[in-house]
């Protein structure tokens, strides 16, 4: 997890299976820096919101890795919990300003297939994290 410039290892108690989609488009951090700011500008207080609750989200997600599951079922409930972490923060992304057309692409093709995905680090392009759950198999 990465949170004011610090870097911190989670302890993984399940394995998860991630599939990584790299959407082959360029990312203009800079652009994206500026879209957001701007959006800060215009918008304080909605965007401190957002802010927060994708610190909330980050603690839960965080939380759910952590926890010990005892049985398939607990593993089950973990990922579908995952599942909607992954979704509310992806929705979050987007009201930031920080998705694109080629993310959204890629969050349709995934939910034909009942699997949720997200964009990676500062979006615009780059990589999509797909949840493949272990039901999936």
């Amino acid at each position: 997890m990465f949170k004011s410039g610090e870097l911190t290892q989670m302890k993984f108690t399940m394995p998860l299976r991630m599939l990584i989609t790299n959407t082959k488009v360029a990312r203009n951090t800079k652009a994206l820096v500026t879209v957001v700011s701007e959006r800060v500008v215009r918008h304080p207080s909605a965007m401190y919101t957002v802010y927060t609750a994708v610190d909330f989200i980050t603690k839960e997600l965080t939380n759910a890795i952590e926890a010990p599951a005892a049985d398939d079922i607990s593993i089950t409930r973990r990922e579908e919990m995952i599942e909607e972490l992954m979704e509310m923060n992806q929705g979050l992304l987007q009201c930031m300003g920080v998705s694109h057309a080629s993310i959204e692409n890629v969050l349709r093709v995934t939910a034909k297939y009942k699997l949720i995905s997200k964009l990676t680090g500062a979006g615009g392009g780059g990589c999509v994290l797909t949840l493949l759950p272990t039901w999936s198999s």
